[in-house]
């Protein structure tokens, strides 16, 4: 099994990999897995530290060999959580990203449960949240890993104009 589709790219048995996208589909295939002898896991670079936990925790409840090949990057998990503490100060997230990448995706996911959060890819889409940033005292802004630094400081130069 794995939480990356990569992973099934470079599999011996492609047909034996399952990509899961969330603990759903884990449980749809519940019966199949448990006709396994030994079950891996291997996480895809950006996904979230929580998610893995959650299947690890599923999984042990009915597998008896469970391996894990945690590939999540630290820089990935550096950046959610200082974005989570960042998050419990702020009355409004804006994560700044493409809506495309995984662990921008993940870190506008994580963030919302904390705080008021948008997604946004450019400065032009903060006009569609004129409302929020008006009436938010302290915005936190965080990036995924990938936006380049112009794009990160044309949205922090809007937000400070109050545009």
């Amino acid at each position: 099994m794995a939480i990356s589709s990569n992973a099934r790219a470079h599999a011996k048995n492609p047909e034996d990999v399952f990509v899961a996208k969330n603990l759903d589909s884990i449980k749809e295939i519940e019966e199949k897995i448990k006709k396994q002898n030994k079950v891996g896991i291997v996480v895809q670079t950006t996904q979230r530290i929580a998610y893995l936990n959650e299947v690890v925790d599923y999984l042990r409840t009915f597998c008896k060999d469970i391996r894990i090949m945690n590939t999540i990057c630290a820089s990935t998990s550096l950046r959610q959580n200082e974005a989570k503490t960042l998050a419990q100060e702020s009355d409004l997230m804006v994560v700044v990203g493409s809506k495309k990448s995984a662990n921008t995706t993940h870190l506008a996911e994580i963030l919302c449960h904390i705080t008021k959060t948008i997604h946004i890819e450019t400065d032009v889409e903060l006009d569609n949240y004129k409302d929020l940033i008006q009436n938010a005292q302290n915005i936190g802004v965080t990036a995924g890993a990938s936006t380049p630094d112009y794009i990160i400081n044309k949205v922090l130069d809007k937000l400070s104009k109050g545009e």
